[in-house]
């Protein structure tokens, strides 16, 4: 018995490799050596993990096995293993698995060469490449290799300073497949104090930036409006009044009102309560603007503006720097406690170049000694 059992492995094994055999047919397909059917089975090729694959001695070219570890089939083209080969999947890479934050902790201080490793699953190994932008001139390099299906990691290595909250994107492309797909990451950094010390720290670009005066981080941040290139930049703009928005209900709203967006969107801003915590040295340096007239006033002082209205005109430690317009009392900023909330026609009863007007003059309010509809006001 065991010898008809021999006589027939031999018998095949012969005609497997010197005629056709069809296996589960009598119809053998004359363009191939073997041939087989079956409604109720399939065939099974040989199952390798990749140490077993890799362990095979002088592969033959065409030489064909199922991958166990990588769950696809894969042959041999004569220098190395094919990638994996089977259906192509629609997401090759699972966008919505990133992690965003990464190893990053929140709110700490981000700096050049920052770390943050990003964990990506991906459905299928193929040969990908990065590509990431750049933000206020801080950027990431990107890297990884995809070595198995599921969960991978990329490694960000940031370069330059971050000089605001900020999202960088990434994109992960599909070499020779046209397929992408773009994630980001965004960036938490600690707050500088003000404006002049994100311009001080290389940002040249006018917009929102969160500032944070002592330090703490958290809710003692807040974002605001900055202008970085006007008479050396690094201005905070501290009040923005547009008439057609309408007028300031009392004094109050007038020292602190910052609806969201903060800056020139809105028809009526103001955080005048915090330019003590904002300015950067013991005099107020102030710019005030009317966008309008194309008319500024640039100027510094020792003199609260919001502590009273002054008994001199100047105010106390001023120091004209560019002043555009003079006439109507000017002298620098004091309260007013009357139409306006602050006004520039110092220690006089008029109230020109007018700081939160609460009623209408002219059809406008007082400006630089004419009337206007709009003005701006910063500080650094």
């Amino acid at each position: 018995m065991k010898l008809y059992y021999s006589l027939v492995f031999i018998f095949i094994s012969f005609t497997i490799i010197n005629a056709q055999v069809g296996i589960g047919t009598t119809n053998p397909d004359s363009s191939s050596i073997l041939h087989i059917e079956s409604t109720t089975q399939g065939f099974l090729p040989p199952r390798l993990t990749g140490l077993q694959r890799d362990a095979i001695v002088s592969p033959a070219e065409g030489l064909f096995i199922y991958n166990l570890d990588s769950n696809c089939f894969q042959y041999y083209n004569g220098t190395s293993w094919s990638l994996c080969l089977g259906e192509v999947a629609t997401n090759k890479l699972d966008c919505n698995s990133v992690s965003t934050q990464g190893t990053y902790i929140l709110n700490s201080a981000l700096t050049a060469n920052e770390v943050i490793t990003i964990d990506v699953l991906v459905n299928t190994l193929d040969t990908y490449t990065f590509t990431t932008n750049t933000v206020n001139g801080y950027s990431f390099s990107a890297s990884g290799a995809f070595t198995s299906l599921g969960v991978n990691t990329i490694t960000l290595v940031g370069s330059g300073i971050p000089l605001a909250a900020q999202t960088d994107n990434f994109t992960i492309n599909f070499v020779g497949t046209g397929f992408t797909c773009s994630a980001s990451v965004t960036i938490f950094n600690q707050p500088l104090a003000n404006c002049l010390e994100y311009k001080n720290n290389g940002s040249n670009t006018d917009g929102i930036y969160t500032i944070d005066p002592d330090g703490i981080g958290g809710s003692a941040a807040y974002n605001c409006y900055c202008d970085m290139n006007t008479d050396g930049g690094g201005w905070t703009l501290v009040f923005y009044h547009n008439v057609l928005d309408g007028y300031w209900a009392n004094d109050t709203e007038a020292d602190y009102y910052a609806p969201n967006p903060p800056g020139l969107s809105s028809g009526r801003y103001s955080i005048l309560s915090k330019i003590d915590e904002i300015k950067n040295a013991t005099k107020y340096e102030f710019r005030l603007h009317y966008p309008n007239e194309g008319k500024t006033n640039w100027w510094k002082q020792t003199f609260d503006p919001r502590s009273g209205g002054s008994p001199t005109r100047p105010v106390n430690g001023y120091q004209a720097i560019s002043i555009d317009v003079s006439s109507s009392y000017w002298g620098g900023l004091e309260q007013n406690n009357a139409s306006t909330f602050l006004d520039g026609a110092v220690n006089h009863g008029n109230w020109w170049y007018a700081i939160g007007t609460n009623s209408a003059y002219s059809g406008g309010m007082p400006g630089p000694g004419i009337v206007v509809q709009e003005v701006q006001l910063y500080i650094r």
